[in-house]
């Protein structure tokens, strides 16, 4: 037993850990499963939430469930928490469990079997790190409370080839999936394509890049949360309500996980989990929320998010072997006690600036990578706990016309990220938009950062240092540029991104990392991320601010797959509402009946081809006119854009191709769990693998169903 997880299973048998338990199944076979442990006469079990995998490594997988006692099955939330960042609710005795596991789903050979526990300290909840195990192989699993009672569904899940295994890889990324807005349809269609797929065909792992809960209760189009046990409120009035407490956090996990499509998912694939910012707090960044005033203090929140992500997320930290070169940073929860503190949200604060921010952020470490056989390295990254402030103070954002992190002038963005190594070293004292004047707050910081300097490091040496024929970034937020060149249709008009809360607000270190990957010549690399409801994909260069000869002379590195949400409200549903019938910015987003008949998406034809084109396309009553004129330089990068979206991805890794499905599922607010799951549309596209200088080849969209606006549109 490695050190790291004996230490750990000592402070857990003290009361100090959440682990159920992390220790090594045998891997020989036995002749008969292991008897349930006994329980307490006339007392029933229940599995609410179903059972997990994650992290498949070669020998090794982590195993999730969570148990519970009494009867009728629970139905109510939570007891209340008393405290703030540690509040364990209702506590009990910890529930006996016995784990079994099997190359065969009726159990007729077990391969491994262990009586374990899921204790009161981890909401009954239980994870087993199960090694010993054969690469590249199928098993079944489950758990079993001492009545005998089991989970709905028989665990299935397989570990990762060797990584000197010529193989193919096939997996899922999915993103964003609120479960108020709307039903998870899309692991309905995934579960019923694997269903009737053929072995080469099937998935080998789901990868979540994050908002897997929503902290906040504000969709409610097609389902409720209830209310949670404690909840903190923000907003007007005070009428806007979020998670507070471990009991608030833990309260989401065990919603969401009731959804039968999600914990079916869960059953038939292993998962592998980051995070993005509805885990803690919206647009968060370290231990701050932004509900107020951008740098809203929540170090005490972070600890209650972090350790119930722990809790319910099934993933290999401490104990993760890293790889050959590079050991891996990846550590379990530890309990922190921590004061709510003020950061200051006007400089580029680094993590370890502030001992009371570092401790909070240190209790969960999440960046690690994955070797899938000869051709697949997957590296994670955490793009929330490290990353500065977001590039330009809301207070400020909002007097230039944009809201806190939204619509902000690209100039700005540029001067405030670079802080004070901007021009050179010499950034100026203001900077003036429009008629307005903005002081640079920035000018004596250092540059933002969206990985944080340690993080960085490991990215950079991962990268460098694999020898897989493809590199994979998962991570929650886009590379890719999303801009509004408002410039083309208003003279006095400003470029925005659309959004800094992306890479497109941490402008140096993206051409940084970029750089890195092009005078390395690390090639046949691929971006894939969610975060921005709504489905796109495009070239990776090492920076986008250039036009005419220079862009042209930026080499292009790899592509990038961003999956809108599995349910989330997408950018176009978001701005529909947001955006009057009256406003100039309207035709930006949709014709409004004025094109097609239809109300058309404009906002792809914004994206793609730029502001003047939607507005033409809008005053002259045809997509064919609006195309001509297109800006040529506006978001050139841009191959494919679904901004009307819910859905999922499917990737295939081969030798030579990195395939990619991008999937529109029907509206998950409209259609019911037991509806028919067939898309409205799949874009595919195929990035062929790079030998020497060649030059990346990126092909599609090849589309199959409705293409989306303006793609759809009839020419004349």
């Amino acid at each position: 037993m490695p050190t790291s997880r004996r230490t750990f299973l000592e402070r857990f048998l003290k009361g100090a850990g959440c682990f159920a338990v992390a220790a090594s199944l045998p891997g020989k076979a036995t002749g008969a499963p292991a008897s349930p442990a006994p329980g307490r006469p006339g007392v029933t079990y229940q599995f609410p939430q179903g059972l997990a995998s994650g992290d498949p490594l070669p020998t090794s997988v982590i195993l999730w469930t969570r148990a519970t006692r009494g009867s009728p099955p629970e139905k109510s939330p939570p007891e209340k928490s008393s405290v703030e960042a540690g509040g364990k609710g209702k506590q009990g005795s910890s529930i006996p469990l016995a784990l079994h596991v099997s190359r065969d789903e009726d159990f007729s050979t077990v391969v491994a079997e262990r009586q374990i526990s899921a204790p009161a300290e981890s909401d009954h909840t239980a994870r087993v790190l199960v090694e010993d195990l054969q690469p590249g192989t199928t098993y079944y699993y489950r758990f079993e409370a001492p009545d005998g009672s089991r989970p709905a569904h028989v665990g299935r899940t397989r570990t990762a080839p060797a990584p000197d295994e010529d193989t193919s890889v096939r997996f899922a990324f999915a993103s964003c999936q609120a479960y108020e807005a709307g039903h998870f349809g899309a692991y309905r269609w995934l579960l019923e394509e694997d269903d009737s797929a053929s072995p080469e065909k099937k998935i080998d792992f789901i990868l979540h890049l994050g908002d897997f809960i929503y902290e906040g209760l504000e969709y409610g189009e097609a389902r409720t949360v209830p209310d949670f046990p404690d909840g903190g409120h923000h907003g007007p009035d005070g009428a806007e309500r979020h998670a507070r407490t471990l009991a608030d956090y833990r309260h989401l996990y065990k919603t969401y996980l009731s959804d039968p499509d999600l914990q079916e998912a869960r059953a038939r694939f292993p998962f592998v989990n980051i995070w993005d910012d509805h885990e803690f707090s919206n647009d968060a960044w370290q231990s701050a929320a932004t509900y107020e005033s951008g740098s809203d203090p929540a170090q005490q929140r972070k600890v209650a998010a972090n350790r119930a992500w722990f809790e319910f997320i099934p993933a290999v930290l401490s104990d993760h072997p890293g790889t050959s070169d590079q050991p891996s940073h990846a550590k379990d929860f530890t309990e922190a006690a921590v004061e709510n503190t003020p950061l200051e949200a006007d400089r580029g604060t680094e993590v370890d600036s502030d001992e009371n921010n570092q401790a909070a952020v240190d209790t969960l470490t999440i960046y690690r990578s994955f070797r899938w056989g000869r051709h697949l390295e997957l590296v994670l990254t955490d793009t929330r706990s490290y990353r500065s402030a977001h590039p330009i103070p809301p207070k400020i954002n909002r007097r230039i016309g944009g809201t806190d992190r939204y619509l902000a002038p690209l100039r700005a963005v540029e001067a405030f990220d670079a802080g004070k190594t901007y021009n050179d070293g010499n950034p100026p004292d203001s900077i003036t938009i429009g008629d307005t004047e903005i002081s640079n707050v920035r000018r004596d910081q250092p540059p933002g950062t969206m990985l944080g300097p340690r993080q960085k490091r490991w990215w950079k040496d991962v990268m460098r240092s694999s020898e897989a024929t493809w590199k994979v970034w998962g991570h929650s937020v886009p590379t890719l540029p999303m801009r509004l060149d408002l410039d083309s249709v208003d003279p006095e008009g400003e470029t925005v991104v659309f959004t800094t809360d992306t890479w497109d607000g941490y402008l140096r270190e993206r051409e940084e990392l970029m750089r890195f990957l092009e005078t390395q010549e690390i090639t046949n690399f691929v971006s894939l991320s969610g975060d921005n409801h709504n489905t796109f994909a495009g070239a990776v260069s090492p920076t986008y601010e250039h036009s005419g000869p220079e862009a042209a002379a930026e080499p292009t590195l790899g592509a990038e797959f961003s999956i809108c949400g599995i349910s989330s409200p997408s950018v176009f549903q978001a701005l529909l509402q947001a955006i009057g019938p009256d406003s100039a910015l309207r035709p930006l987003v949709t014709g409004d009946g004025r094109i097609q008949g239809d109300q058309e998406v404009s906002l792809n034809m914004t994206f793609l081809h730029g502001a003047k084109a939607s507005v033409t396309a809008a005053k002259t009553g045809s997509a064919r006119q609006g195309l001509q004129a297109a800006n040529p330089a506006h978001n050139s990068h841009l191959r494919y854009v679904d901004s009307s979206a819910q859905g999922i991805g499917v990737v295939t890794v081969t030798e030579d191709n990195v395939e990619t499905e991008m999937v529109t599922i029907p509206s998950p607010v409209e259609t019911p769990r037991a509806a028919d799951p067939t898309p409205l549309r799949t874009a595919r596209f195929r990035l062929a693998a790079r030998n020497g200088g060649a030059p990346v080849d990126l092909r599609g969209p090849e589309i199959s169903g409705q293409p989306p606006f303006p793609l759809s549109a009839a020419q004349g």
